[in-house]
């Protein structure tokens, strides 16, 4: 992502306008509801107007001149006016308040729910975010670009030009009403201005920098922190804690440097404002008084100045916050911008599949990883339809990459994978995954009971069909001794469960997909003798009618496959070859 210096501008025209192009359309719908806070935007600023006028009415009232006459003391004044300015006095602020209420309503109405939109956008966009994407990303920055940079995108696109807009209508209808009331004062009130913009200019530009710094290190923070989590069994194992929470402090302590740098900047801005502001209204004051000595001002049109005065800084004041704020939200949205860029899968193109009820041919298949590293070369096999095929291989062979490559996880650098002679790149994504059933190798379960984890195979199964599929995977047994059977509330991560139950758990989400095509990565590893043969069994009961492809470690006649696919590789050449061996 492109940063600012603090020599340049505040935030970039071209960042800006990107940004906004990008994100807009999220307040569609909304046109009502936006011209309704825009209104009362300007009655606000009306209103802001409005609440000096009654003061200034009162100070003239009692000091307008009354000429003695023969040494008879002036007449008292009139009550009435002022009673009246006072209802009035009362009145305006009583209005402001319900007005910026409702427009505080509005603008959170508006924002949140493009909130809503946009994190939703972004969040299908990391779903179907190439493999490849996910693996170069860390997923704690993710979720920081996620959360808190969208939660800034939503400040960029409506709140902050709402409070432009308010305040700048004040300052220009307040600087219209003060020339009005005595030019030479206001244009005395203008010298601090330039000064002022300066002061927004650099260090709205600074914030900015810092700003990127300081998401991109909360991204690392998090990354790190859901790491640790994650390997928490690992790390207590390896009395690691020390280790990890200094490095986690150190992170944490970086990112903290690079806030505090975002918030002396603004400090500073904030500093040097008032005393460009205090100076001004110095200004004001001294030379009003000297017009109301003169006879040139009344002393109310002199409190008018000085309102109107403060009135045109307080907005320049908040303004410059909201330069600030603009400068850090386009930094965030510059990172979700850079992510939503990325190519993401297109599960709707392509030709419909409705089965995959044939052979699988590879030919001359050839992959890389994005670094350059190869990990296939020039393999060919074929794997006949409904036939239990076991992919075996020296470690580095390339036995994952062939299965991410058959789930199109990844695609070849060169060659074809075919099935029933027809090309699986050309078929549409979405219908070529729904014909496949996936059992990783590392335990996957998610939070929920036994019955969500089994029914995330195909969310439309009805009951009898995921108790089948219980049956096929031999996990029946199993949920007879479990006090709340099917419906038993998992731990994180399934960690409730032994290694061969959790196994039997994916394996029925896989046998309740009813698809043409079953793979599976190393299935019995890690399991005990016992749980390896139960395992196996279930494997062979799921695996009936379809065609199946088992990376497999040990003996084979635990899986009693039909096939074997056995990949090994020459250390001379670094050329890697796929035979078929029948059983």
């Amino acid at each position: 992502m492109r940063l600012l210096t603090k020599q340049t501008i505040a935030v970039d025209p071209s960042d800006l306008r990107r940004a906004l192009s990008a994100f807009a359309p999220a307040l569609g719908g909304q046109r009502i509801r936006i011209a309704t806070t825009m209104m009362l935007a300007l009655s606000v600023t009306g209103l802001e107007l409005l609440k000096p006028w009654p003061i200034s009415w009162v100070v003239d009232a009692l000091t307008s001149p009354i000429a003695p006459v023969a040494g008879i003391a002036p007449a008292p004044v009139s009550m009435t006016p002022i009673l009246i300015f006072a209802a009035i006095a009362v009145t305006v602020p009583t209005l402001l308040g319900f007005a910026m209420e409702r427009l505080e309503l509005g603008v959170a109405r508006v924002s949140r729910k493009a909130t809503v939109r946009i994190r939703s956008d972004v969040f299908e966009h990391i779903q179907r975010l190439e493999l490849s994407h996910h693996q170069q990303h860390y997923s704690g920055d993710l979720i920081v670009r996620l959360m808190g940079d969208v939660n800034m995108i939503r400040d960029l696109l409506f709140p902050s030009w709402v409070n432009v807009v308010s305040r700048g209508s004040v300052l220009l209808g307040g600087s219209v009403v003060f020339a009005l009331v005595d030019w030479r004062l206001f244009s005395v009130s203008l010298i601090p201005l330039p000064l002022l913009w300066l002061n927004l200019e650099r260090t709205s530009a600074a914030v900015k920098t810092a700003a990127g710094k300081s998401r991109r290190k909360e991204g690392a923070i998090a990354s790190s922190a859901a790491e640790s989590i994650r390997q928490v069994g690992l790390i207590k194992a390896f009395a690691a804690e020390g280790r990890t929470s200094d490095a986690f402090r150190s992170n944490a302590r970086s990112a903290e440097r690079a806030n505090m740098a975002a918030a002396r900047h603004a400090a500073r801005m904030v500093r040097l404002t008032e005393i460009l502001t205090g100076a001004g209204v110095a200004l004001v004051l001294v030379l009003g008084a000297m017009r109301v000595r003169a006879g040139l001002l009344t002393p109310g049109e002199l409190v008018l100045a000085i309102s109107y005065t403060t009135m045109i800084y307080k907005p320049i004041r908040k303004l410059t916050g909201e330069g600030a704020r603009i400068a850090k939200a386009t930094a965030c949205a510059l990172r979700v911008l850079d992510l939503l860029e990325l190519p993401a899968e297109d599960a709707e193109s392509g030709k419909p599949v409705w089965s995959l009820d044939g052979d699988i041919e590879f030919v001359g298949v050839s992959h890389r990883y994005h670094d350059g590293r190869a990990s296939l070369t020039d393999f060919s096999a074929r794997v006949e339809a409904r036939s239990l095929t076991a992919v075996v291989g020296e470690n580095g062979t390339g036995k994952s990459t062939l299965m991410s490559l058959l789930l199109r996880l990844h695609q070849p650098t060169s060659g074809q994978i075919l099935i029933d002679g027809k090309p699986i790149d050309e078929m549409r994504l979405g219908g070529y995954r729904e014909q496949i059933a996936y059992v990783p190798q590392e335990l996957a379960l998610f939070g929920g009971t036994i019955r969500d984890n089994i029914a995330f195979g195909r969310p439309t199964a009805t009951d009898s069909e995921i108790a089948l599929a219980a049956d096929a995977a031999l996990l029946t047994p199993v949920l007879d001794r479990l006090p709340d059977g099917i419906d038993t509330v998992l731990d994180e991560g399934g960690a409730s469960l032994s290694g061969g139950q959790a196994r039997r758990v994916m394996l029925a989400r896989a046998a309740v997909r009813d698809a043409s095509v079953l793979i599976l990565d190393e299935p019995l590893t890690g399991l005990d003798p016992d749980a390896r043969a139960t395992v196996a069994k279930a494997i062979k009961n799921i695996a009936a009618g379809r065609t199946t492809l088992v990376i497999h470690h040990g003996d084979l006649d635990e899986l009693d496959p039909t096939a074997c696919l056995r990949l090994t590789h020459r250390s001379q050449t670094v050329r890697r070859h796929l035979e078929a061996v029948n059983q």
